[in-house]
């Protein structure tokens, strides 16, 4: 069984996330205080072996270098930014396996910022959901505005095409973002079952659920 479990921030309206397969797991987006997905790995029983940054975000500090610190795991970080620590550079198209059954592809999805990544979930070979960050959101996308006036032009044809994208390659999945979570079309509440189309022979170490606090 494969979870995704959010991990939510109601004064930001933001939601980060604990994705694992009952034994290792990776973490998409994370907080300044790290504590809470310390606490909420150790509960679950699992080992965090990966951290993920969709963006460099402007609405909150990142715990992911953190994090990656504190449990030795690889922190991915979009080659394209110019950081001044120590990540593991990724881009479009680049696969990242987590475990023997859990892979996360890398999706290009700029708009929100030039270097903003999605990061598509597999698990032995068949699609279990799509991070889209501050990209795809419920109802909407994320805003192109947050560089300037200078840059909202170009951004907001970048974000067009990456909704797009993600539309029209990721239309069977489930879609779990920064802000809301998104799924056939409306949004996911706290799930104890399998969410979202489950493809056909799906099941044992691929079934999927999301989990609430």
């Amino acid at each position: 069984m494969v979870a995704v479990i959010p991990i939510e921030t109601p004064t930001l309206g933001d939601r980060s996330y604990l994705a694992h397969d009952g034994e290792v797991a990776l973490v998409v987006d994370p907080q300044r205080d790290i504590d809470r997905v310390l606490e909420l790995a150790e509960t679950t029983g699992v080992r965090i072996t990966h951290v993920f940054e969709t963006h460099i975000h402007n609405d909150y500090v990142t715990g992911g270098l953190a994090l990656a610190k504190a449990t030795g795991a690889a922190y991915h970080v979009n080659a394209a930014d110019e950081v001044a620590y120590e990540r593991v550079p990724i881009r479009d198209g680049d696969v990242i396996h987590i475990s023997d059954s859990l892979q996360v592809r890398v999706i290009a999805t700029p708009g929100h910022t030039y270097t903003h990544l999605s990061y598509s979930l597999e698990c032995q070979g068949q699609h279990i959901g799509v991070f889209s960050g501050g990209s795809l959101l419920f109802g909407s996308t994320g805003r192109p505005d947050l560089l300037g006036p200078d840059h909202t032009h170009a951004l907001a044809h970048h974000q067009h095409a990456s909704a797009h994208r993600l539309a029209v390659e990721h239309d069977h999945v489930a879609v779990v973002e920064h802000l809301c979570q998104v799924c056939e079309g409306g949004p996911l509440k706290a799930l104890q079952r399998p969410v979202g189309p489950v493809p056909r022979g799906a099941g044992g170490r691929c079934g999927r659920s999301v989990d609430a606090d």
